[in-house]
């Protein structure tokens, strides 16, 4: 009896570990995401002539994720969930495995203001901070083309 339940629990634990998930930048790269509404989402940090200081954005209280559907280099990304208003088309330029650059495709849509002066300012560098279960932290950072860095910090997760 007794070996009988260490024999089970021995094949329990050994299936727990082979089914647990160990990331990595590569299981970014493709597939169905969500980035949560997390405290940091809206704080930006702006670095220019050697000052630097913060700032918060208004954010849309209606928007509680951000949903991703990435393939190889696009990503397409809707508000709350998929098919959900007018998603954002954007392109993924891969500078690594951990990192990239993201930009707004005007092929798929009309960029708005905002959208327009990303692309003119080289578009958003995205870099891995850590992984954390399904999540991935990172910093996207946006160099101006005056040399000033604004950067936010968020999360990415696995769907």
């Amino acid at each position: 009896m007794k070996r009988t339940i260490l024999l089970l629990l021995t094949t329990l634990l050994i299936g727990l570990k082979v089914n647990s998930q160990n990331l990595t930048c590569s299981d970014f790269k493709t597939g169905r995401f969500y980035i949560p509404k997390t405290k940091e989402i809206g704080k930006y940090t702006v670095v220019s002539n050697d000052s630097i200081w913060e700032f918060t954005a208004d954010i849309d209280t209606s928007v509680k994720k951000h949903v991703v559907v990435r393939e190889k280099n696009t990503q397409i990304e809707w508000e709350n969930e998929i098919g959900n208003g007018s998603p954002r088309h954007e392109i993924i330029e891969w500078i690594d495995d951990c990192t990239y650059r993201l930009t707004y495709d005007a092929s798929k849509s009309e960029l708005e203001d905002d959208k327009q002066w990303i692309n003119k300012n080289n578009g958003i560098i995205v870099s891995k901070n850590k992984i954390e279960g399904n999540c991935m932290h990172y910093t996207a950072t946006m160099i101006l083309n005056d040399g000033s860095k604004i950067s936010q910090n968020g999360i990415i997760c696995k769907e």
